[in-house]
C-alpha cells in the first residue's frame, strides 16, 4: 500500500514540474515574443570638438581632462601680440582715411565757391554785355566796346564751365575717398574680430575629454585642443542594433528598458526614437558585395535610437560608450 502511495505520490510531482515547467516555457515564450531585447548596444552622444578660428601659440590653458564646464567658460587663450599689432595698425590707416576725406570735403567747398564766383563774374559779364549791345545798336559805342563784352562774357562762361568740372573731379575724388574710410572701416573691425577668436570657450556644459593642448604650443586654425561631452539625457541617447528578424512589431514611442554592464542591478527607461534608414553594413566604408556566386545570407542589424528618459538618470551615471542591454515592449503601438 505504501508503494503505490510512493508510486503516485512521484507520478504527482513529475506531472507538477512537468506543469510548471510547460507554464514557465509558455511564459517565457510569451515575454519573448512582446519583449525583445539586445546586447548589441552603446550609449551614444554629441561631442562637441573645440578650437580656434585663428592660428597662434597658445598662451595658456584654463581646464584638464574630464573637468566640469559651462557653456562660455574660457577653455584656453592664444597670444593676442600680433593681432594688437594689426588693430593698431587698422586704426592707422583707418585715421589715414578720414584724414584724406576731411580735405577732399574742404577741397570741393574751396572749389564750389570758385564755382560761384565765376558764376557771378559770368552774370556780370551779361549784364555789360546786354547794356553794350543796346549802346551799340544804338550806334553809342563803337563796335570795338561791344566785341570786349563780348569776349569777356565768353571768357567768364568757358571759367564757369572749369570750374565746375573742377568741383565735379573733387566729389568723384570723395566718392574714392569715402570707399576707403569704409574699407578702413571694415578692415578694422575685422581686426577686432580676429582678436575676439584669441579666446575659445566651451561651446556647451559638459565634460572636457581628449585635451591636447598646451602651453606655448602652436596651433593651426580648426586643430583640435580638446572634445566637450555634454551628460544632458537631451545630448546622449542609446543606439540598440537589433537583428532584422526582431523588428516586425517595433514602433517609435514604444516603452525600452534598459541595463548598464557597469551596473546591472539598476534599470533606466527610456522610448524608441527611431529606426535608422540603414543596416549597419549598408553604410560600411567597404559595403559588402552580394552580387556573388559564393553568397551566404547574413541576418542584417538595424540600428535603433532610444531615447533615455531624464527622471531615469539624474545623476548622468551613463557614459558615451557604454555597452547596455534593451529591451522594448512590443505590446504598445507606440507614436
Amino acid at each position: 500500500m505504501m508503494a503505490k502511495a510512493k508510486k503516485w505520490l512521484s507520478l504527482g510531482i513529475v506531472l507538477l514540474l512537468v506543469v510548471v515547467g510547460a507554464v514557465v516555457g509558455y511564459a517565457r515564450w510569451r515575454h519573448n515574443q512582446i519583449y525583445i531585447s539586445t546586447e548589441n548596444a552603446y550609449v551614444q552622444g554629441d561631442v562637441y570638438m573645440v578650437s580656434f578660428k585663428v592660428p597662434g601659440k597658445i598662451l595658456s590653458v584654463n581646464v584638464t581632462d574630464n573637468q566640469p564646464v559651462k557653456a562660455g567658460d574660457a577653455i584656453a587663450e592664444l597670444d593676442p601680440h600680433d593681432y594688437d599689432l594689426t588693430i593698431t595698425s587698422a586704426e592707422a590707416k583707418l585715421a589715414e582715411a578720414v584724414s584724406g576725406l576731411a580735405t577732399d570735403q574742404a577741397m570741393i567747398a574751396q572749389y564750389q565757391a570758385q564755382a560761384a564766383a565765376a558764376q557771378s563774374q559770368l552774370d556780370l559779364a551779361k549784364t555789360e554785355l546786354e547794356r553794350v549791345s543796346a549802346l551799340y545798336k544804338r550806334e553809342s559805342l563803337p563796335k570795338q566796346s561791344y566785341d570786349n563784352a563780348v569776349a569777356r562774357e565768353q571768357v567768364a562762361s568757358a571759367q564757369l564751365e572749369a570750374a565746375k568740372k573742377v568741383v565735379a573731379a573733387a566729389q568723384a575724388k570723395l566718392v574714392v575717398s569715402q570707399a576707403k574710410v569704409d574699407g578702413a572701416k571694415a578692415s578694422l573691425e575685422g581686426a577686432k574680430l580676429q582678436r575676439t577668436y584669441c579666446t575659445v570657450v566651451a561651446p556647451v556644459t559638459g565634460y572636457v575629454s581628449k585635451k591636447s593642448a598646451e602651453a606655448g604650443q602652436v596651433v593651426a586654425a580648426g586643430q583640435p585642443l580638446c572634445a566637450v561631452v555634454p551628460l544632458d539625457l537631451k545630448d546622449i541617447w542609446v543606439e540598440a542594433n537589433y537583428k532584422e528578424t526582431q523588428l516586425k512589431r517595433v514602433r517609435p514611442g514604444q516603452k525600452v528598458q534598459i541595463w548598464a554592464d557597469i551596473d546591472k542591478s539598476r534599470a533606466y527607461t527610456g522610448t524608441v526614437e527611431s529606426l535608422s534608414a540603414g543596416t549597419g553594413a549598408a553604410f560600411a566604408l567597404l559595403p559588402p558585395e552580394n552580387a556573388t556566386g559564393n553568397w551566404v545570407k547574413i541576418v542584417q542589424r538595424l540600428p535603433v535610437r532610444i531615447k533615455i528618459n531624464p527622471e531615469s538618470d539624474p545623476r548622468h551615471e551613463l557614459r558615451l560608450g557604454l555597452t547596455v542591454t534593451c529591451e522594448i515592449d512590443t505590446s504598445g503601438q507606440g507614436g
